[in-house]
């Protein structure tokens, strides 16, 4: 089972949760991406979550690991979620994102 999230303080979330070897536990990943992906499998993603393997139900699976997601969203640093904003409305390469970020930052 998957399913999209978003946005959430400039980022996407796309979670999957799967039934275990033993078929009695769930185990979720989650990806936080720039842009709405239109599966887990294509999102462009940033980073990647492991959510765990014990969780009794697929909606618990989902929802601890969004869960995990969003926490790691939040200490993410502020440019980073100006930088996800300038990629959501002009939508360039990440390379040249970064490239022209550090061109506008003051050097110190």
């Amino acid at each position: 089972m998957e399913r999209i999230w978003g946005p959430f303080n400039g980022f996407w979330l796309a979670a999957y949760a799967a039934p275990t070897s033993d078929g009695e536990r769930f185990c979720s990943y989650a990806k936080v991406c720039w842009t709405r992906p239109d599966s887990y499998w294509e999102a462009d993603c940033v980073f990647k979550i492991f959510g765990g393997e014990r969780h009794r139900s697929l909606e618990g699976a989902l929802g601890a690991v969004a869960l995990d997601a969003r926490n790691e969203i939040t200490c993410l640093p502020r440019c980073a979620r100006t930088l996800a904003g300038r990629r959501r409305r002009e939508q360039p390469t990440v390379p040249r994102l970064l490239v022209t970020s550090l061109i506008r930052q003051p050097w110190a």
